[in-house]
């Protein structure tokens, strides 16, 4: 039974570097499906960003987006000194949350470290791929790929 769900943040949640006056863009759906996913699920969100990027700043970035009160727990990759797709900054969610790998499900828009990562510790993984983008692999596959965040809520019911 899946009890958490994990995100990814840029192009995940947050249009990649896309600010729009003082809030950062929000994809389609976003605060909707997070809103409808934390009724049933505990979320969580790792994200990796350069190591001059304080967890203070994506926690700006979050509250900016209005997505932060969303999160039961926040990994930056610079706080806690391994990036995805490193089974350490997994662990270290997964046991913030008190949850096994395979009752939790990983979602985010790249293979090489959201996927991979979330494979490795025994996730299930969602590969969110927006417009024309599409990423193949024949070295690691998602269990659900999703072309929006919509497609998520409906998966989660």
């Amino acid at each position: 039974m899946i009890k958490a769900i994990i995100f990814d943040l840029g192009g995940t949640l947050i249009q990649v570097e896309k600010k729009v006056g003082k809030t950062y863009e929000t994809l389609p759906y976003a605060v909707g499906v997070l809103t409808q996913l934390k009724k049933k699920f505990k979320l969580a969100l790792i994200t990796n960003v350069r190591p001059t990027v304080t967890v203070e700043r994506v926690h700006e970035v979050l509250r900016e987006a209005a997505l932060f009160d969303f999160f039961d727990e926040i990994i930056v990759s610079s706080g806690v000194g391994y990036d995805k797709p490193a089974e350490q900054i997994f662990q270290i969610v997964l046991e913030k949350l008190n949850v096994k790998p395979e009752e939790a499900v990983m979602v985010g828009n790249t293979i090489s470290t959201d996927v991979f990562g979330g494979n490795r510790m025994g996730m299930k993984t969602v590969l969110i791929q927006l417009g024309q983008e599409y990423q193949k692999s024949d070295w690691e596959k998602p269990d659900h790929i999703i072309h929006s965040l919509k497609e998520l809520a409906n998966q989660c019911k």
